[in-house]
């Protein structure tokens, strides 16, 4: 797997620099590329977001064009800048939702990554999300890296991914993306869950274990989790070891709670963990 394609949504807030920082660590060869996506005026979900559309004041459009490229061009020198072999492309998308703006951009560039910096924390208004990066990540089958001011100027040292009863090659293919980039600690984590065999699965584990040796990281533990509630135990694990990076799939190993709440939203603005969404494998191993 190599992400030489990314899309980053952009509101030239803190977000963007989270973004494009990221980007730009994350790129190790040349003829890769970066594209900036800006949605104008977009409409909010919920009842609340539309009513604030219809009653929006008039603007300048020209005035406003001129801004939003001025502060494109901002972000594209500041990317050459630091990397002159990136090339960059700029996006302009005029109203709906960011969501499925986003999701329309990401196939009609060939996008491969999708890198989402998030400035807020709704653990308790989750449905204020403009973009959900699980939910994203399923409807495209892109994945979808959600990054915090926290990890702004950090590296990724540990990772936590998760394993359950599907052979993870998605996930396989992340990890060995990632210590090619990086030295790193993988730490397995198998569900096992109130009607899962353990030691059924646990043999699993240890075969894929033996996979990750031969193909990437001698530096891999694992650790047996019996859930509860997938998602908020997943997170408690990461909290526990100070994960640097949390490798989950989408909408199963990401919703939480009453009102299916990504695992982003209980992350602090401070986190330095970061969540990369991947598609989930079709492929059992148990």
């Amino acid at each position: 797997m190599k992400f030489d394609t990314i899309l980053i949504p952009v509101d030239f807030t803190i977000n963007t620099e989270i973004a494009i920082q990221k980007a730009v660590e994350l790129y190790a060869d040349t003829n890769s590329s970066i594209h900036l996506f800006h949605v104008v005026d977009p409409v909010s979900t919920g009842t609340f977001g539309y009513y604030k559309y219809l009653t929006a004041r008039p603007i300048d459009e020209a005035q406003q064009a001129a801004e939003i490229k001025e502060k494109l061009d901002h972000w594209e020198t500041h990317i050459k800048t630091r990397r002159p072999d990136i090339a960059t492309c700029s996006w302009v998308s005029h109203g709906g939702p960011v969501e499925n703006a986003v999701a329309a951009k990401a196939k009609s560039t060939g996008a491969n990554l999708i890198i989402i910096g998030k400035n807020s924390q709704r653990s308790l208004l989750p449905f204020l999300n403009t973009v959900v990066p699980g939910r994203l990540a399923f409807r495209t089958g892109i994945p979808v890296l959600a990054v915090k001011p926290g990890a702004l100027n950090s590296f990724v040292r540990t990772v936590v991914v998760p394993i359950d009863s599907t052979f993870p090659d998605n996930k396989i293919e992340i990890i060995n993306w990632l210590t090619d980039k990086y030295f790193l600690h993988v730490r397995l984590l198998l569900l096992v869950g109130k009607h899962d065999n353990p030691e059924r699965l646990q043999d699993s584990l240890i075969d894929i274990c033996r996979v990750l040796k031969q193909t990437s990281s001698e530096n891999i533990s694992y650790e047996v989790l019996r859930f509860h509630n997938k998602a908020l135990d997943i997170l408690n694990f990461c909290r526990k070891v100070d994960a640097d990076l949390l490798v989950v799939h989408p909408e199963s190993e990401t919703k939480m709670g009453l009102f299916n709440k990504h695992i982003l939203d209980e992350l602090p603005v401070e986190s330095k963990t970061q969540v990369l969404t991947v598609s989930q494998s079709k492929i059992p191993i148990a």
